[in-house]
């Protein structure tokens, strides 16, 4: 049997071409009483509109984008902690008419200035920005993209919606914790100095302090600005004279990095020194010991900002909300009480 098309159903309600196509896209230059008897042929016909016809006459792709800079060796989509905020995001597009197109781009590209395929070719109705990506590089996008949502960024201008988790409240907790269970020389390991979500943990980690009334040793505040010479950060902190009794990390991946180079330095935690981290991905539970760890609702970020982007595609609506994410503690095997 051969397809339906729209020239059929154009056809047998006698009406152009244009007439026909404007009906069933719900047109307001075609009257209602021609809209039903147009849909009603149509059904009767079992037509079925093609998806790039419908996107062409409805100047929409179908497609949601979400644009990612990848700054590891290992693929920017395998990293625990944004595969679910995007598990997230695909969860809720299911329920649309929106397909999930992603775009991951190298750190060069980023700060080449290179503006990512999806955006030049406007292959894309909206894109949620995941992850840091340099400031000027955001601005860049934004100017030149359809609706955007900002995920784990923050930028100055110009005002985008943003979805983030409340970093310091949960390295304040985190910290805290570390300290109400006897722990009194905590170390902060940290990544790169300039992302936003790692210096509100810096914070975090000084106000826990303050608030105990504990002064910061500011040689256990340490930043791995290349994000991969972990074995110099590790001999920093064990080449001090009196080493901490706890390391509270800025994610689980660098918790678990600092646990095994302390086994490799003969150290057993949480025996003699304890290590907490931050986003409790989902290796931290099955890990030996397993994580301590500030759990964040990474599914529920990825789904609000499909929300929003979905939102703002339809009503063109460009409130800004900047929405935050609540975070708590899970204790598990990593930390020992000293007291």
């Amino acid at each position: 049997m051969e397809k339906i098309t729209i020239y059929d159903v154009a056809k047998k309600a006698k009406v152009s071409i244009s007439t026909a196509s404007k009906a069933l896209n719900d047109r307001k230059d075609v009257g209602d009483s021609t809209k039903e008897r147009i849909r009603a042929i149509a059904a009767d016909l079992n037509y079925e509109p093609s998806h790039f016809a419908r996107a062409l006459a409805m100047r929409k792709t179908g497609n949601i984008g979400v644009i990612t800079v990848r700054y590891y060796q290992a693929p920017m989509l395998t990293n625990p902690f944004y595969f679910k905020i995007i598990e997230g995001i695909e969860e809720e597009l299911i329920n649309t008419d929106y397909n999930l197109v992603t775009n991951v781009i190298r750190k060069e590209q980023a700060e080449a200035m290179e503006i990512p395929k999806m955006v030049k070719e406007k292959s894309v109705d909206g894109i949620i920005l995941l992850g840091y990506m340099p400031e000027k590089f955001v601005n860049l996008i934004v100017s030149k993209a359809p609706p955007t949502i900002i995920v784990d960024n923050v930028i100055k201008n110009p005002p985008v919606s943003t979805i983030l988790m409340d970093n310091m409240d949960g390295a304040t907790k985190a910290v805290e914790y570390l300290i109400d269970t006897g722990h009194k020389k905590i170390a902060y390991l940290s990544g790169p100095s300039s992302r936003y979500s790692f210096m509100q943990r810096e914070q975090g980690y000084r106000k826990a302090h303050a608030a105990r009334g504990i002064p910061v040793n500011e040689k256990f505040v340490l930043f791995n600005e290349s994000e991969e010479r972990g074995n110099e950060w590790m001999s920093k902190i064990l080449a001090t004279k009196d080493r901490p009794d706890a390391i509270f990390a800025c994610n689980d991946v660098h918790a678990i990095l600092a646990i095994n180079m302390l086994k490799d330095h003969g150290l057993l935690v949480p025996d003699d020194i304890s290590v907490l981290g931050f986003d409790n991905i989902e290796m931290s539970e099955h890990f030996i010991p397993s994580l301590s760890t500030v759990d964040i609702n990474k599914p529920g970020m990825g789904t609000k900002a499909a929300q929003m982007l979905v939102d703002l595609i339809n009503t063109k609506n460009n409130k800004v909300e900047n929405i935050v994410f609540p975070t708590s503690i899970i204790i598990r095997k990593s930390v020992k009480n000293r007291d």
